[in-house]
């Protein structure tokens, strides 16, 4: 039996988590212990694992190019960031004012990053990616309804007599007296947007180097395997035989 160090054994683990290593246990999300261990994305054919990464880059990137050019609207896309927004003010339509207005814009950016957190905890990149590149889409639409603020030229939901007396930024700008520095708030924004649409990028980037960094892993375990000492039992047990039954 080869010695492992504690380093290698868990190495070794994570090895066989991923698909680089044969296992005998069947790939779940959550072992019976509470581990995790490889995602559903690891449980696709070599073929379609492939084609994964290529996907995810053409979706996160067409998404992007949807963003920046659209004035922050995105066909349904946008239609669920104002459904989820609406919701965020429904859930505190008890708190004071400026809890109720930022609620929503609030919701809208933090579902996406919640599930974003979910499926990286689960280990699956793809999604994680999807989710980030979500993300950055309903905060860049943020960013352009607090430039709004001091113009007030979006349509608004519920806004029937055209008074724009719900416009949730110019609430809140108004209220922090912050109104002045409209612009500026609304490109910071927009900045991380961008870096969120980054980090969607580098953990494609990432996944799509996964396999190859783990087969280089595998390999260095392997070689260390074979350098290890062999413990042999002292005392042999006998083989059972049937004459020995």
């Amino acid at each position: 039996m080869s010695v492992l160090s504690p380093e290698d054994e868990r190495l070794s683990e994570y090895l066989e988590a991923e698909g680089v290593l044969s296992s005998a246990a069947p790939a779940s999300a959550v072992s019976a212990s509470g581990a995790r261990t490889r995602s559903t994305t690891a449980a696709l054919p070599a073929t379609a694992q492939r084609w994964l990464w290529p996907v995810a880059a053409a979706a996160v990137g067409w998404l992007a190019w949807m963003t920046y050019t659209r004035n922050g609207w995105v066909p349904f896309l946008s239609g669920v960031d104002l459904g989820i927004h609406e919701f965020g003010h429904l859930l505190t339509m008890w708190a004071p004012m400026l809890v109720v207005a930022s609620a929503g814009s609030v919701l809208q950016v933090a579902a996406p990053l919640g599930f974003g957190a979910y499926f990286a905890w689960r280990r699956d990149l793809f999604a994680t990616a999807l989710m980030l590149g979500w993300a950055a889409e309903s905060l860049n639409n943020v960013s352009v309804y607090i430039y709004d603020a001091t113009r007030l030229a979006l349509p608004l939901w519920g806004d029937t007599d055209g008074s724009a007396a719900g416009h949730d930024w110019a609430n809140i700008l108004t209220a922090t007296r912050l109104i002045p520095q409209t612009d500026a708030i609304a490109l910071t924004v927009r900045g991380f947007s961008i870096a969120l649409f980054a980090a969607a990028f580098s953990v494609i980037a990432y996944g799509a180097a996964r396999p190859l960094l783990s087969a280089r892993k595998a390999a260095a375990l392997r070689a260390r395997q074979a350098t290890l000492p062999v413990r042999t039992p002292r005392n042999p047990v006998p083989e059972v035989t049937d004459d020995t039954r």
